[in-house]
């Protein structure tokens, strides 16, 4: 049996697992990464080619829970590998939209925690999902049952003893499967750093009620939209101090919905309202709940720290809060908005001031808890930073789990009755750049991404010049253009002798080759900018025959 992992090792995104056995193949999970620049691109999914050069032994995917990272590449494998997706409620409600949009028809299989699943038609390999707490609701882990013995996947997991809504961790049944043997465990790697436990779901409630007893004005409330038991207590607070609540960006407001609808929301009747009629309530009476805790420069909550919200603005004397983690790597986004909102009049309070905001992750005293109850005889920590992983292995040892891999994207473990072992061969992984339109089945290409980073960086120089088409004669220019590019200004006629005498040293024939031009053109500009400036911009030379 062979463990190959597609994204999620070695960055904290993009998750994707597969599980090869006896010719057939069960995929754990199939997510997205959200860029940290801006390059025109919206998402980061895996290079599924390993997959479709199998679809034929694809099974089933089975899905841990609805985090885009974790499901938002599946347009991408089912249109070529339509295989059934198990997963629980609330998981299955956020994908159908996403596969709506992308116009992809999938064979969608609820399943409930203590629910055994096969992956497919005559596959050694089954799944049986058992609760996990996490920052969504439905969330589960997953106990393989393979003929090399059973992989404990924990998916995305904290072990959290006072959770606002239902039946928490099922750390029984972990220990169940550690007594009678669990031959490898995958393990959520995120907070590895991070030493003690995280702190419950249920302690942001109590911080931000007293958020709410201070605030004067309104309150803007900046979260995860998928984060349903953090909405919940939101609302709670809301409701307790009289405010009406209003749902601000497209993610909150469909995620907000959906989870209604679901029975995962409850809010009184009188609490609702449109951001249209928020605008007449007193500040005292409004709560909204908003999109853009990472600063996204499309999101609500960045529009209303630039004061271009169409329907509300933020005032002096409103609360802000940010009631969410800074991703790393978007500190300065985060930063900017907060600088916004704070010219605005708004006091801005976030994770650090008071506990506003608890993480998802099992922290190392969790990691280390989950290890002893399952007692495994391998580990390979996922879902992390190489850092993570390291760190998350340590943990491991300390447990004296003597058989462990530390594994980045496409290598490849496989167990057998000898033992297990890491191939020496990896297998082909990347990443492929795309946008939201993509997912109707374009892509980008990492070419055009590097381009395009390399213009943000040293900007674009164009030299345009016409060559009498027998003789190669300069008939006209170079004409010089730029755009970002430093020590452009003022130094035109000198770069003009430099392209004239780089010309000046090709032969009669290169001369008349295009071809050639092109190159000495492009040479001699790089040449140029990087004698006096150290920088080497992207040339576009456009030779014209005459």
């Amino acid at each position: 049996m062979r463990i190959v992992p597609l994204g999620g090792l070695g960055e904290i995104g993009m998750n994707c697992m597969a599980v090869e056995c006896d010719g057939r193949i069960a995929v754990v999970d199939c997510g997205v990464l959200f860029p940290n620049e801006s390059l025109g691109v919206d998402l980061i999914a895996p290079d599924l080619s390993w997959l479709r050069e199998r679809r034929e032994q694809v099974g089933a995917v089975f899905l841990t829970h609805g985090h885009e990272d974790h499901l938002g590449a599946l347009p991408f494998l089912l249109r070529e590998v339509p295989v059934p997706v198990y997963g629980t409620r609330f998981t299955l409600a956020l994908l159908r939209p996403r596969l709506d949009e992308a116009g992809v028809r999938a064979d969608l299989r609820e399943v409930r925690p203590g629910d055994v699943r096969p992956a497919g038609d005559a596959s050694p390999i089954a799944a049986e999902f058992f609760s996990v707490t996490h920052s969504i609701p439905d969330a589960c882990g997953l106990a393989l049952s393979t003929p090399q013995g059973t992989l404990l996947h924990s998916g995305d997991f904290k072990i959290d003893p006072a959770p606002v809504r239902g039946p928490g961790m099922d750390l029984g049944r972990i220990e169940a499967l550690g007594r009678k043997g669990v031959r490898l465990l995958l393990s959520d790697s995120t907070n590895a750093e991070r030493e003690g436990t995280s702190l419950s779901e249920s302690q942001v409630g109590p911080a931000l009620e007293q958020a709410f007893e201070l605030a004067r004005g309104r309150v803007f409330v900046a979260c995860f939209a998928s984060n349903v038991h953090r909405l919940q207590q939101i609302v709670d607070a809301a409701r307790a101090f009289g405010r009406r609540v209003a749902f601000l960006g497209r993610s909150m407001e469909a995620n907000a919905r959906l989870a209604q609808e679901l029975g995962y929301l409850e809010l009184p009747g009188w609490m609702p309202v449109s951001p249209e009629e928020a605008r007449t309530l007193p500040p005292r009476e409004l709560c909204v709940l908003t999109t853009g805790t990472q600063g996204e420069p499309r999101s609500a909550l960045a529009r209303l720290a630039r004061g271009e919200h169409p329907d509300l603005a933020v005032s002096p004397g409103d609360l802000v809060v940010l009631s969410s983690r800074f991703i790393p790597g978007n500190e300065i986004a985060i930063g900017q908005v907060v600088n916004e909102l704070c010219r605005r009049g708004a006091e801005v309070a976030y994770e650090g001031l008071a506990p506003l905001h608890v993480s998802g992750h099992a922290q190392a005293d969790e990691q280390r808890r989950l290890i002893r109850l399952a007692r495994p005889a391998h580990f390979v920590p996922i879902h992390g930073e190489y850092r993570h992983l390291s760190r998350h292995a340590a943990h491991a040892a300390a447990e004296g789990v003597a058989g462990r891999d530390v594994l980045v994207d496409g290598q490849v473990l496989e167990l057998a009755d000898a033992g297990v072992r890491v191939l020496d061969e990896p297998v082909a992984t990347g990443r492929v750049y795309t946008d939201r339109d993509a997912l109707l089945g374009a892509d980008i290409g990492a070419l055009v991404v590097r381009d395009r980073r390399l213009l943000a960086e040293t900007g674009l120089c164009i030299a345009v010049l016409a060559i009498e088409r027998t003789t190669g004669a300069v008939v006209r220019g170079p004409e010089l253009f730029a755009r970002g590019v430093a020590g452009f200004e003022g130094a035109e006629e000198e770069l003009r002798a430099e392209i004239l005498a780089g010309l000046g040293d090709l032969s009669p024939k290169a001369r008349t080759d295009p071809a050639e031009v092109q190159e000495a053109v492009r040479l001699a500009v790089r040449r140029f900018f990087r004698r006096t400036t150290g920088k080497k911009p992207p040339v576009l030379p456009v030779v014209l025959e005459l």
